[in-house]
């Protein structure tokens, strides 16, 4: 294998979606970035990155220990396997040696957290964190208004997530991440560490000081299941009004696709109306949504102060009417507020000479390249990859690069807020 000039070559570990996503930026910009092997325990995983990278038998692996003993040639390696599984697996590939680009979040505890810190350090390894949304132009075109202090400095910051309903439950609800016990990390650190990371960098000319947090599960709970309501939605008699039903969201709106049917072990285009009617008699994904989540929120509220004064607030919601992402910064001189999904924000500067202050709109939407089938985080996934093989080939100039360094803050904030919230108190970081 020979590597063209600047050209570099990654392993994929887990080739889940995410992993999918990163390893076809070989697809995209195949000058730039190649597909070295991929690792994962799955046989059918392995055959389906065989053909859509056109990999021979022998760059697959069912481990990364395996990989390591056939010495492919490799420049870094994509850990993208399950929140659970990313301390052994991180630890494994610092040990061996190799730069990583890890999937957000890096582990469920500050002391792992740190560990990982000192072995890349130990080794001389760089670890990169998808923090994806700092990649995309909404969110990298704020942060460079913010360095060129166009509202002077920050004052309060308000952030909220709302996850649409399909999206709640098929990956928090009904899906793999329903549960903190079994996969590690709750509702707060699995889906938004990105927003509390977005807040850390977007303020990170101060640092994070104190944290607290409320929240619980209101929505989706046994109490509210309705009188009468099956196990499996195929055999429950409220199927046809239920806003919920497993069958509506999964046979008729096709909701996350390659979340749900991934058990299958097939092509999704392959697999047929009765393959997929059969499965959800029996999985989770077929079961009543009041009883098949774990133990995750489905809300919750995060108040940080930072060590200059600063507050800033976030809000995170699960079970919305469509998928939303809000941001109002207001600074000294000025402020920023936008929806990611709209691809545009709104900056005020105060004028002494207006009562009210309508500002100016800014519109990055033809910035966006968002070519990921299921994926693509508002342009995020793309950019993110293009950034790391820049930064890797010397080009240090991208203002979002998530070295581990930076991306602890946020993470520290998740694992207060989540004390906070379980023990009722005010938690330092």
């Amino acid at each position: 294998m020979e590597s063209k000039k600047n050209k570099k070559w990654g392993v994929v570990v887990g080739y889940g979606n995410r992993g999918q996503v990163y390893a076809d930026y070989s697809l995209d910009c195949p000058d730039e970035f190649g597909v070295a092997a991929i690792v994962d325990p799955n046989p059918f995983k392995l055959e389906e990155a065989q053909k859509r990278y056109g990999l021979s038998k022998d760059r697959l692996f069912k481990s990364f220990n395996e990989f390591v003993a056939a010495k492919v040639p490799c420049d870094f390696a994509i850990n993208a396997t399950m929140d659970q599984y990313h301390y052994e697996t991180a630890m494994q590939i610092l040990n061996a040696g190799y730069d990583m680009l890890m999937e957000k979040p890096i582990v469920a505890n500050r002391e792992q957290l740190l560990e990982i810190q000192a072995c890349a350090k130990e080794h001389g390894c760089k670890v990169f964190v998808c923090h994806v949304l700092r990649y995309t132009p909404y969110y990298k075109k704020i942060k460079q208004l913010l360095n060129e202090g166009a509202i002077g400095e920050i004052m309060t910051m308000e952030l909220n997530e709302h996850v649409v309903v399909a999206h709640y439950l098929a990956a928090y609800d009904r899906g793999k991440w329903n549960s903190e016990a079994n996969c590690g990390s709750g509702f707060l650190l699995a889906k938004s560490c990105h927003d509390l990371d977005i807040m850390c960098w977007l303020n990170n000319a101060s640092a994070p000081k104190k944290v607290s947090s409320f929240g619980g599960r209101k929505l989706f709970v046994k109490e509210n299941m309705p009188e009468g309501a099956s196990e499996f939605c195929y055999q429950c008699k409220h199927e046809k009004e239920c806003p919920y039903s497993a069958l509506k969201q999964y046979l008729d709106l096709n909701a996350m696709p390659f979340l749900v049917w991934n058990d299958l072990n097939k092509p999704l285009d392959e697999i047929t109306q009765e393959e997929k009617e059969e499965f959800l008699k029996w999985h989770n994904y077929g079961r009543c949504a009041y009883i098949a989540g774990g133990d995750l929120v489905d809300r919750q509220n995060i108040i940080v102060e930072f060590e200059n004064g600063s507050c800033c607030t976030f809000t995170l919601v699960g079970g919305t009417t469509k998928p939303d992402r809000y941001l109002h910064i207001v600074g000294t001189k000025g402020e920023i507020e936008g929806k990611l999904e709209e691809n545009k924000f709104v900056l005020r500067k105060y004028d002494r000479n207006v009562f009210h202050v309508k500002g100016d709109e800014i519109d990055i939407s033809n910035e966006v390249i968002n070519n990921a089938k299921y994926g693509g985080h508002s342009g995020g996934d793309f950019a993110i990859m293009h950034d790391l093989i820049a930064y890797l080939n010397g080009d240090e100039s991208s203002v979002s690069i998530t070295k581990l360094e930076d991306s602890i803050n946020g993470h520290l904030c998740v694992y207060a807020a989540e004390k906070s919230r379980k023990e009722n108190v005010i938690v330092s970081i």
